[in-house]
């Protein structure tokens, strides 16, 4: 990877796949609306042993760009300058280089999904119980952001249960949060939010994350997104469920990282309307 004084600055999302990604819209119009001579694109990376040369590539002459499923882990582990908010998750979702302190890296997740449940919900996180699917990067982030939040409670649920176990065991225990062992019994539960953190939905044959049929449940967060929204949240709907795909969040994870590559404030409006936002 190469690049001409000429040419715009570089900025891109990184992961597996990253075909469907919104990002590139959401980035290129914020770039015109603020006049800024630069371009946003995906680049699949199917390997994760390139993910760092392709970082550096990309932040060493002034860009930079984020990091999507499976990735965000690994992204983590090469950094020079980890933020506290990725050494507490594992996991790195916006990267960019500074000269003092070589290749940094946050996680945007935590603050971005708390604004999205939020919306969804209604009302602030703390004392509620919230339902978690999935155990990679942005459940960790989801976690962590419950916990910091002071929720009632947090179950993990994943495919793998010691995954699930993992998951927690990374992030010190924290109180209030368990793994479950399986679905089992989980319609007798009550959850204030359920979200999928799980890549489920990215294709159209994919299985729904989880059956909510006899379940109670107050709202659904879906973090995938697609362009005529997604089965898990056209389900929770038809269940009487208030429920969102991951649209919101992803414009405010790209509204941070604008903020930090630019330092100056970013358009949101436009952001949202790139996406079919109002």
């Amino acid at each position: 990877m190469s690049f001409d004084a000429d040419d715009p600055t570089l900025y891109a999302l990184l992961g597996d796949p990253v075909d469907h990604s919104l990002s590139p819209a959401i980035h290129n119009a914020a770039f015109q609306a603020l006049g800024f001579r630069a371009v946003y694109v995906s680049v699949r990376i199917e390997e994760a042993g390139l993910l760092e040369s392709v970082m550096r590539a990309l932040a060493v002459p002034g860009g930079g760009g984020n990091v999507t499923t499976p990735h965000k882990g690994q992204a983590a582990t090469v950094l020079n300058n980890p933020s506290a908010a990725v050494r507490a998750t594992g996991a790195c979702n916006l990267f960019w280089w500074d000269k003092g302190a070589g290749l940094c890296g946050d996680n945007t997740d935590i603050e971005s999904f708390r604004i999205a449940a939020e919306h969804v919900v209604g009302s602030g996180l703390a004392g509620l119980k919230v339902l978690v699917l999935g155990a990679g990067g942005a459940a960790r982030a989801v976690v962590y952001g419950c916990v910091r939040q002071a929720t009632a409670g947090v179950d993990v649920l994943n495919r793998t249960p010691s995954r699930a176990s993992d998951l927690l065991r990374q992030l010190g225990h924290p109180a209030g949060a368990r793994a479950l062992p399986g679905v089992g019994d989980l319609a007798t539960e009550g959850y204030d939010l359920i979200v999928n953190a799980t890549s489920l939905g990215l294709r159209e044959s994919d299985p729904l994350p989880l059956q909510l049929g006899g379940m109670r449940a107050g709202a659904v967060l879906d973090l995938v997104y697609g362009p005529k929204g997604t089965r898990f949240v056209a389900a929770a709907r038809d269940a009487g469920l208030k429920a969102e795909d991951g649209r919101r969040m992803l414009v405010e994870q790209a509204a941070a990282a604008l903020e930090v590559w630019l330092g100056r404030p970013a358009p949101k409006e436009v952001m949202q309307g790139a996406v079919g936002l109002g």
